[in-house]
């Protein structure tokens, strides 16, 4: 049998995959084929490399003579099979251009950022990759919200952790990684990554246990913050996840995480929602609220948020993208946000993804009116 049916076949005996949440549309409910981490993000694995060159990407600029087989044989490091079992190189980069109030003259602004460029080591041993150590290090921008005079550097690692399965349902993983709560979208600015702190830079040392079943999935994550930053602002708590999965196509989940440090104690709970709407589309959904208390000055506010976002696939390689998401900062207030727009996303070739977004945020507010806010970005991401 060919190579690409052994691969493919041999690994749905046991789980489906998925790189980002809406591959579910592709009926691939858990993430732990397609990424070391089994929650989602960082390097692919050799599965997802070959599931992004043969099912993600189009195949319009391969010559017609090849087949599916000889396009999974080129998804490895620099376009060709690796020669040993234990050892997995990546380099990866992610930039974009971002626009803010389009068309004006007064307000204008342009930029280019580098979000992030690194290179990424895998060793891997034992049946099925029992045992992993994943690392990475690279240029990622200096986070806005960093303290005064305690800044990071610009050159740092994101990730590095060490994975045991311990059964092929249950593994354990140490070291520093993102940390689990709700829907892993690639919107790194969406409400529901923000309010929570589970975003881009949001990365937590810890411990983290993953289990995953034909019925559901879940994990439990320890965590004692990043130990790079100074002990006084370090986020140190627990968090857990789980989906259920429902009419063996959809998934339906909650999320809660705790943490706190000398300045801020911040809770969230979330409901979230994937639907398969069968060949590549998707619809996500993530209901949340975040209480956040003030050390010093016992200070509480509670904010609600909202996503919704529906992946259409019209063709292979192809996604046309809607976003919606609400959020309210403080309950006890009567103004709230609402940000939405459209999307382009597209994988012209395996290693290569383009997206455009355009972003249209509304505040209403019973005491002030204030004009909609517009930004579009269009970003690049390219890996070998």
């Amino acid at each position: 049998m060919k190579f690409i049916v052994l691969l493919l076949a041999s690994l749905f005996i046991n789980f489906t995959a998925e790189a980002y949440p809406n591959f579910i549309g592709h009926n691939y409910t858990s993430c732990l084929n397609c990424h070391y981490n089994p929650f989602g993000g960082g390097p692919l694995t050799d599965y997802g490399r070959a599931v992004s060159a043969t099912t993600i990407s189009s195949r319009a600029l391969y010559p017609k003579s090849w087949d599916e087989e000889k396009i999974a044989y080129t998804s490895g490091f620099l376009f060709r099979k690796p020669k040993q079992n234990w050892l997995r190189t990546q380099i990866n980069y992610r930039g974009f251009q971002l626009v803010r109030n389009p068309g004006s003259k007064e307000s204008e602004t342009k930029e280019w950022i580098n979000m992030q460029a690194d290179a990424r080591v895998i060793l891997k041993f034992g049946e099925n990759d029992k045992f992993v150590m994943v690392g990475n290090i690279g240029y990622a921008p200096e986070p806005q919200s960093t303290v005064p005079g305690k800044e990071q550097g610009e050159w740092r690692s994101r990730e590095y952790y060490m994975g045991y399965r311990i059964t092929p349902r249950l593994g354990a993983y140490v070291g520093l990684m993102d940390k689990i709560y709700g829907l892993r979208v690639i919107e790194h600015i969406a409400y529901s990554r923000a309010l929570p702190q589970v975003a881009q830079n949001d990365q937590t040392h810890g411990a983290t246990l993953h289990y995953v079943s034909e019925g559901w999935e879940g994990g439990a994550q320890f965590f004692l913050g990043n130990l790079s930053q100074d002990k006084d602002i370090q986020m140190k708590g627990y968090s857990a996840t789980f989906e259920k999965t429902v009419f063996d196509i959809h998934r339906l989940g909650a999320s809660f995480i705790t943490s706190k440090n000398d300045y801020n104690e911040l809770t969230s709970v979330a409901g979230h929602a994937r639907f398969n709407l069968k060949e590549g589309s998707a619809l996500l959904l993530e209901l949340g609220q975040t209480t956040q208390k003030v050390t010093l000055s016992e200070e509480e506010t509670v904010a609600r948020y909202g996503l919704l976002q529906a992946y259409l696939r019209p063709v292979r390689g192809v996604y046309f993208l809607t976003n919606v998401e609400y959020i309210k900062r403080d309950i006890e207030e009567k103004s709230y946000a609402v940000r939405w727009g459209p999307a382009l996303q597209t994988f012209p070739i395996q290693r290569v993804e383009l997206r455009l977004d355009i972003y249209n945020t509304r505040n209403f507010s019973p005491e002030a009116s204030t004009k909609d806010s517009w930004m579009y970005l269009f970003q690049t991401h390219l890996w070998l």
